[in-house]
C-alpha cells in the first residue's frame, strides 16, 4: 500500500495497478469537534432525552465511542441519520446509542 498525494491509496501487485481506492472514512474520530456536531442532533433526539443518556458514559458520540452505559434504554426515535457525521462517514442504520 502506497500513499498518494491526493489522499488515496494504491495497492501494488494488483492486476489493475492504476486503480486507486479511497481510505476508510467510516471510522468517526473521537474528537471535541465531532462531539459538538453530535450534540446538535443527540441533544434533540427523543431516545437520548427520554432515557437521560447524558447521565452515563459515553454520553455522546456513540458512533465513535460505543453504546450508552445507561442500564435501561427504550428506543423512542433516532436522529442519527440526520447528523452531519452520519453522512460524512457513510454510516448506516443509526441507533448508535443502542447498538453498534
Amino acid at each position: 500500500m502506497f500513499p498518494n498525494p491526493v489522499g488515496e491509496t494504491s495497492y501494488p501487485g494488483s492486476h489493475y495497478p492504476s486503480i486507486m481506492m479511497k481510505p476508510d472514512t467510516t471510522r468517526v474520530e473521537d474528537s471535541l469537534q465531532n462531539e459538538q456536531i453530535c450534540m446538535k442532533y443527540c441533544g434533540a433526539c427523543p431516545t437520548y432525552r427520554q432515557n437521560s443518556l447524558n447521565k452515563d458514559q459515553p454520553a455522546a458520540l456513540f458512533c465513535s465511542r460505543g453504546t450508552s452505559g445507561a442500564p435501561h434504554r427504550k428506543e423512542a426515535g433516532c436522529f442519527c441519520p440526520a447528523c452531519e457525521l452520519f453522512a460524512r462517514h457513510s454510516l448506516v442504520i443509526g441507533h448508535f446509542c443502542q447498538q453498534q
